[in-house]
């Protein structure tokens, strides 16, 4: 963490309740020094005086700016007795907050505190974000054009005449700002607000951070940027804010200017997460789901085969897993081409998917290799579902894209049983249902064959009738 102050006394003063705080300090006596501290440290934050001896605070907000890059390195900048203009254009200049003197250390420790954990959050996005793109597993974002934000301000209590107010907020932004009531904003919604700005208002001193505690722990709103405007006369309120999950803060009377200047930068960073986030999700589902099918992959059915014998036994309950491999694949691929096998894989995954109830599973695990399982299953209910899978396979015929042909395609499959006692392991299990499926292959394909006994050390599959 970086000050910057022209003052020794603020300085040490600072620097002493900082270190304090268990931060590492950088400390520097003019903007040119802060400057070049910064393009050699990158500190984490950024504290400056806007009385600094050597520049203006407006032009070393514009460096630090620049010299950020685009990247996070909030700037708090510390002030006397600033008038509102030059508040807001210090705002408009970059800085994260603006702070007059005398400033009160809890406000600003815990700012300090938010900005650090929101810097934090980003830059861990960020990063896999970086490693996605540079697996191949996403594209670099291009810039979008931004819809306007649906925003709800909140007042807890109609006090304050808070409708010119928004009226005028609604001129500077180009959100949809709307006026709730407390109980709406917890109210869930298909399209819940991206943003909610609680004003503490009334008689209720905290009711505003019980709001803003209901809003952090909802599920429709817990990802909404939350602005809380709190009272000049209770810092100590507004800093609990921060720590209780506000993005920012606002001390005294509804400000729409400066609203105005808060608001995007929240609403950009909000949409700037939900997109990383997104990501996330996208990417986990490009590991674990095999693309030319939608069915899970290798990956996540063996560990999930794993997790259901595991319970299987702890209920004492059946369990059956199926291998099912398509008869003759290749002479597909060669005869037809692979876009032709690539038609048939997806139908199979459909057909067998068809069967199946929303409990079980079907995996692709190979090239024509398919996992099934089925939890609390019996021997016969397992023998059942096995032949209605082959059958659903076998009785009509594929089509094929460009061309007349009607394909036929058979399906083998290889059943293993873990009975209601002591089961096999995962492992153990595959390998008998892989044994099964060879034993199916070997008496003649488009058949189901399964281990004989589930308790059973020898390798004896029988043949269930077609």
């Amino acid at each position: 963490m970086l000050i910057a102050d022209g003052l020794a006394t603020h300085r040490i003063s600072l620097a002493a309740a900082l270190d304090r705080a268990f931060y590492d300090v950088i400390v520097t006596g003019s903007g040119a020094e802060a400057l070049r501290a910064m393009r050699r440290e990158r500190p984490d934050l950024v504290i400056a005086s806007t009385a600094l001896p050597d520049l203006d605070p407006t032009r070393f907000c514009a460096r630090a700016q620049a010299l950020a890059g685009g990247g996070d390195m909030p700037l708090i900048l510390l002030g006397g007795a600033l008038t509102r203009p030059e508040r807001l254009a210090l705002l408009a200049a970059g800085a994260d907050d603006v702070l007059s003197a005398p400033v009160d250390r809890s406000l600003l420790l815990a700012g300090l505190r938010n900005r650090l954990r929101a810097r934090a959050a980003d830059a861990e996005l960020t990063l896999r974000d970086d490693t996605r793109l540079a697996l191949g597993l996403a594209e670099a974002a291009g810039a979008a054009i931004q819809s306007p934000a649906r925003v709800a301000l909140i007042e807890i209590s109609a006090e304050h005449g808070i409708p010119p107010m928004l009226e005028r907020l609604r001129s500077l932004v180009p959100d949809r700002i709307e006026l709730l009531a407390a109980s709406e904003a917890l109210r869930a919604t298909a399209s819940p607000p991206e943003a909610f700005i609680i004003v503490e208002t009334g008689n209720q001193p905290h009711g505003g951070l019980a709001l803003l505690t209901q809003l952090r722990a909802s599920p429709s709103a817990r990802n909404a940027a939350l602005l809380y405007v709190g009272c000049a006369s209770r810092p100590r309120q507004a800093a609990a804010a921060l720590d209780l999950g506000a993005d920012d803060v606002l001390m005294g009377a509804l400000d729409p200017d400066e609203l105005a200047l808060r608001l995007p930068r929240q609403i950009a960073r909000k949409r700037n997460r939900d997109r990383q986030r997104a990501n996330l999700r996208d990417g986990a589902q490009a590991a674990l789901i095999d693309p030319l099918t939608g069915l899970y992959n290798r990956r996540y059915a063996l560990p999930h085969v794993a997790r259901l014998l595991e319970r299987a036994t702890e209920r004492s309950r059946g369990f059956a897993l199926l291998l099912a491999d398509l008869d003759h694949f290749k002479q597909v691929n060669d005869r037809f081409g692979h876009a032709a096998g690539d038609v048939v894989l997806r139908e199979v995954a459909r057909r067998l998917n068809s069967i199946l109830r929303p409990s079980d599973l079907v995996a692709r695990i190979g090239g024509e290799e398919f996992l099934v399982t089925l939890p609390d299953a019996t021997a016969e209910t397992a023998h059942a579902v096995a032949q209605r899978l082959r059958a659903s396979v076998a009785a009509r015929r594929f089509a094929l894209p460009g061309t007349p042909t009607r394909l036929p395609v058979t399906l083998s499959i290889g059943l293993a049983l873990s009975g209601s006692g002591a089961a096999p392991g995962a492992d153990a299990l595959l390998e008998r249902a892989d044994r099964a499926l060879y034993a199916a292959k070997d008496a003649g394909r488009d058949r189901v064959m399964a281990w004989a006994d589930p308790h059973d050390t020898t390798c004896r599959a029988v043949g269930a009738a077609r």
